[in-house]
């Protein structure tokens, strides 16, 4: 058990406010989120919002691709709780920054450059993490500024799988090691934190927002070892901070 939890609030929090908002993440920040993650994808007109969807029909009265909409167009349209509006990513870092440390999927493909672009410009680079599922982008990332950190979400990855991971792990051959892996919370096993630990790599959980009891579930996985959880819910990040200060 890691007395160093990274505590990330998912999308901010994905209960009683709308994700992926300025609103939500302020709600996990308070609650004790110490990074917050959240979707980037390109408009029409190349602009950065954040969402996490490709299209805008489930969190928001719009609909549609984003990629077909202009962001003067995105911009008129409301999220479905609290009636905020979609931030553009460069709202979300002027807005937060020195006050989280931020997760970054990249969610379209070639967006990779642009939002690196626009995080030096906000002299944040220390503070933030790039995220995804495309391991030739993390690689690159890598590559190009060696003290960037990188976390590949190894769940649907377009890289090495799950199973080859643990395979290559096991024996020390791994071809690339990212600084963190993510995976949905109920693949998690022994094994998984194991390899990641001997080599190097922290183990994240993601998905707990269908379960019955989630603290019990988070626990369990923080008993196991786990570096970090992606909190759905703002309220169990407090709840998860006070067990540990009694422990």
């Amino acid at each position: 058990m890691s007395s160093d939890l990274i505590y990330i609030g998912h999308r901010g929090t994905r209960t009683s406010f709308d994700e992926n908002t300025i609103e939500a993440f302020k709600k996990a920040i308070e609650f004790g989120a110490s990074c917050i993650e959240f979707d980037v994808r390109k408009t029409k007109d190349e602009k950065f919002i954040i969402m996490h969807d490709s299209s805008l029909d489930r969190t928001t009265n719009g609909s549609g691709l984003i990629i077909n909409h202009n962001y003067n167009e995105i911009e008129k349209y409301r999220t479905q709780i609290h009636n905020c509006m979609v931030p553009l990513l460069s709202e979300v870092l002027e807005e937060l920054k020195r006050k989280v440390q931020f997760m970054i999927e990249l969610k379209d493909n070639s967006i990779r450059d642009e939002i690196l672009e626009i995080v030096k410009k906000n002299n944040i680079f220390e503070d933030c993490i790039f995220s995804g599922r495309n391991l030739v982008d993390l690689q690159e990332i890598k590559k190009r500024y060696p003290n960037s950190r990188v976390c590949y979400n190894i769940t649907k990855g377009l890289g090495i799988k799950i199973v080859d991971f643990l395979k290559f792990g096991r024996m020390k051959q791994l071809s690339f090691k990212p600084d963190l892996i993510s995976l949905r919370s109920n693949l998690i096993s022994v094994e998984f934190i194991e390899v990641c630990h001997d080599n190097d790599i922290k183990s994240l959980a993601w998905d707990f927002i269908s379960y019955h009891d989630p603290i019990f579930q988070i626990k369990s996985l923080i008993n196991l070892g786990i570096d970090g959880i992606l909190f759905d819910d703002y309220k169990n990040i407090r709840e998860i901070r006070h067990w540990f200060d009694k422990i």
